[in-house]
């Protein structure tokens, strides 16, 4: 597989044999990368319950002298499932998939753009205890401090799994590994602090210029897997283009083959998925897809741009020409030199005045929920649990209210312990904003010295309350402001 001297790439590429476009068979899918003259048919498996169809792909596979590259998209709940949880789940998943195919199939792609799911969001917290802006759109990838912590703990643990396993099984086995591309440069960086071990660096591409990007996955030590690649939304501004924007792309890749140690390089996809329209999914392959009745699909004739590939293909290292770029040595994988993760202080001060009150996104909400209560910022561990369970709860209260019962809350403004009438001074400063009145204070402290009402019911009454939600609208976005 490893492209040298005069050899080119090794050309694939994508489908979804196992779960899209029933009524195109296997034998069919193939035929169609055969005649593209590809050696490689990347498709995604996510459950054990596929590994008897992966045996039938690969076995059509190797009577058309195809590769077959699996990508283990494990089926997770990454937002409640705990880390140790997740670690386990990766494991056994791989294990049982790579042992079974050990002999037939040598290299796995492990996961696919799952840093996309810790990218830094607008609002989320820091390890250095910055909000991150929430004027902003996701963060970029190209620093360790744009991914979330706490997600990218789970994204970590998922790669760990799915790796141990794999080399449990066999160390012998390639593992590719990688990011969706665009600036997603520091998920290497973040993956090599964590001690995540793979073998091929894998990319993806979708229009422009990769050579900045092949620069730095260069100094890793790795070969480098565009395992994804296509015209900026396939074939949706018109077939033509698309044909061109893949021809570009190709002769672009070979460029790039010998100075930075790309390997291999996979159009997405091979077929159109003409479900998704009006999206850009539905234009991405290179077979168009069409209805043949119930439920089932055929394919529809190929488009320019099949013909196109399969004629850059055919030319070989024909179309690519010489670079002047000189490939660095390259120090051994286990040798590159890691940048030292960022210290995480305890506590993060913080002022009411600074935050964006027009953004009601649940991060911001917890954010300023903390700032309000406890005087402080978050800790991007606090800032998930709490987000996450607003995705169940999308109310605020319960939030709050845990807050205002906790220790922190009591100790930071009354070390010695709180009596009724101070705790109920304290919810009027803190919630309000100023001095009880005497009546509500009495009628409050009254009813908590008679066992009438408990803390957490009068907490409740203060956070229901009108003067308090007006006072703080960013966290009741569905009230009208």
């Amino acid at each position: 597989m490893t492209a040298s001297g005069a050899a080119d790439l090794l050309w694939g590429v994508n489908g979804h044999p196992f779960n899209a476009y029933p009524g195109i068979s296997i034998e069919q899918q193939l035929d169609y990368v055969r005649d593209l003259g590809m050696k490689s048919y990347r498709v995604n498996i996510s459950s054990a319950d596929s590994a008897s169809k992966l045996a039938e792909l690969v076995k059509a596979g190797k009577e058309r002298g195809i590769q077959i590259l699996p990508v283990i998209t494990p089926d997770l709940d990454l937002d409640n499932a705990a880390v140790d949880d997740l670690y386990s789940q990766a494991y056994d998943l791989a294990a049982t998939l790579v042992s079974r195919f050990k002999d037939d199939i040598r290299v796995w792609e492990l996961g696919n753009e799952m840093e996309n799911y810790a990218i830094l969001m607008p609002c989320e917290m820091r390890d250095s205890g910055i909000q991150y802006n929430c004027s902003w759109g996701p963060a970029s990838g190209t620093e360790t401090t744009h991914y979330f912590s706490p997600r990218w703990a789970k994204v970590s643990a998922v790669l760990r799994g799915l790796s141990d396993a794999t080399i449990a099984v066999d160390p012998t086995i390639r593992k590719a590994m990688g990011t969706a591309g665009w600036g997603h440069r520091a998920a290497f960086t973040r993956m090599l602090q964590d001690g995540i071990r793979w073998d091929i660096s894998v990319w993806h591409l979708y229009g422009g210029d990769p050579e900045e990007a092949f620069k730095f996955l260069a100094t890793l030590g790795r070969p480098i897997w565009l395992t994804e690649f296509n015209h900026p939304g396939g074939s949706q501004e018109g077939e033509s283009q698309q044909a061109e924007g893949l021809v570009q792309a190709m002769t672009l890749l070979r460029r790039y083959q010998s100075p930075y140690g790309l390997e291999a390089a996979h159009i997405y996809e091979l077929l159109d998925e003409t479900y998704w329209a009006p999206s850009y999914e539905a234009f991405m392959g290179l077979v168009r897809l069409k209805k043949r009745g119930d439920g089932l699909w055929a394919p529809s004739g190929p488009k320019p741009a099949y013909d196109a590939v399969k004629k850059a293909i055919a030319n070989g290292n024909a179309g690519s020409s010489s670079s002047t770029v000189a490939r660095e040595s390259l120090p051994p994988a286990d040798q590159t030199s890691v940048p030292s993760v960022p210290s995480i202080s305890a506590s993060h001060p913080c002022s009411l005045d600074a935050f964006d009150k027009s953004v009601f996104n649940h991060a911001n909400q917890i954010a300023y929920a903390y700032c309000l209560i406890l005087r402080r910022m978050p800790s991007p561990a606090e800032q998930w649990r709490a987000v996450v369970a607003m995705k169940k709860d999308p109310s605020i209260a319960p939030t709050l209210t845990k807050m205002l019962l906790s220790v922190e809350f009591r100790t930071d403004n009354q070390p010695v312990g709180l009596g009724n009438a101070q705790f109920v001074t304290l919810l009027y400063r803190t919630l309000l904003g100023r001095e009880p009145d005497g009546h509500g204070l009495s009628a409050y402290v009254s009813r908590l010295d008679s066992d009438e009402a408990s803390g957490e019911q009068i907490v409740a009454e203060f956070i229901h309350s009108y003067e308090f939600r007006s006072r703080h609208t960013v966290l009741f976005p569905n009230e009208p402001q």
